[in-house]
């Protein structure tokens, strides 16, 4: 039965509206986020990264994309410095590489339109690479130094825009590397740089010059008796 507002008599409006007064008080307790204005929450989601000694910077002036860098903070990054990434719009570019995140913390990025992730030298592995599924305008993505196996690879597979891949010190074996070059051979794939010794000549030794052959001398002409 459907509840009619503006029929109810005027008592009835009061209870109603003083019922919803009251409910909106215990929404803000629920989720702080609640009511408050995007700009404001895009600048506290700015001035967290800034705080753990994180940057968020314009990538260009044409447009509105933006690269979020955690590289080099002074700070300890872990996941909990990921919880406002959601608030800052247009993030393309994700700088992670040398945190504390774990697989679980990439959960959190589910959602950012993410053109390049760094996660190089950080304790990523399988899990965490499963959570990025839905990157789908991924073009760039550096596992280099981390527990990434050739399991974590097939969850790669999908990701349509995906162009470079690092893999090189991971655990990543060179069959992993082989499989998925052969289901994408529009990857390129970084790996280990594995150098052949070059195994120098023994120098030549001259060869020996013939000896010319003599010329046979011309014949002088006789002299013509009288």
């Amino acid at each position: 039965m459907k509840m009619n507002f503006f029929r109810l008599n005027p008592s009835s409006k009061l209870v109603l509206l003083g019922a919803a007064m009251a409910y909106f008080p215990f929404l803000s307790l629920i989720n702080p986020c609640f009511g408050q204005d995007k700009n404001a929450l895009e600048t506290q989601a700015i001035k967290q990264v800034e705080d753990c000694g994180g940057r968020v910077m314009k990538i260009s002036a044409a447009d509105d994309s933006r690269e979020v860098s955690f590289y080099l903070s002074s700070k300890p990054i872990g996941d909990s410095q990921l919880t406002g990434l959601q608030s800052i719009p247009n993030i393309i570019w994700l700088n992670l590489a040398g945190t504390e995140i774990t697989d679980a913390g990439l959960k959190q990025l589910a959602g950012l339109p993410l053109k390049k992730l760094h996660l190089e030298r950080t304790k990523i592995g399988d899990e965490g690479v499963k959570h990025l599924k839905g990157a789908t305008q991924l073009t760039y993505l550096n596992l280099y130094g981390t527990q990434v196996t050739d399991a974590g690879l097939e969850h790669l597979k999908a990701l349509p825009e995906l162009e470079k891949l690092y893999v090189w010190k991971s655990k990543v074996t060179e069959a992993g590397m082989a499989a998925l070059q052969k289901s994408r051979p529009d990857l390129m794939i970084i790996g280990e740089l594995k150098l052949k010794p070059v195994v120098a000549e023994p120098p030549k030794k001259p060869e020996a010059k013939k000896p010319e052959a003599k010329k046979p001398e011309a014949k002088k002409p006789e002299a013509k008796k009288p």
